[in-house]
């Protein structure tokens, strides 16, 4: 049985780019698939919550940190 949980992630866009925030959140769209996820942004401070199993969870983070890598 796969486990369900939800996982919190912070990413700080250092720009300050509304263009950058804009261009993850419409990457994050694309390359992350089969799980739930909220994304808030407040300011230059981006909240991702991810909600689904684990390993789909840990998949996701690692995307993530790439696009936010890229991005932010």
């Amino acid at each position: 049985m796969r486990k369900v949980g939800k996982k919190v992630i912070h990413f700080y866009n250092s720009s300050g780019s509304v263009d950058n925030i804009i261009n993850f959140l419409e990457n994050v769209q694309k390359k992350v698939n089969y799980l739930n996820l909220n994304i808030s942004v407040e300011g230059k401070s981006i909240r991702v919550t991810l909600f689904g199993s684990r390993d789909l969870q840990n998949l996701a983070t690692e995307r993530l940190k790439d696009l936010a890598n890229r991005f932010l």
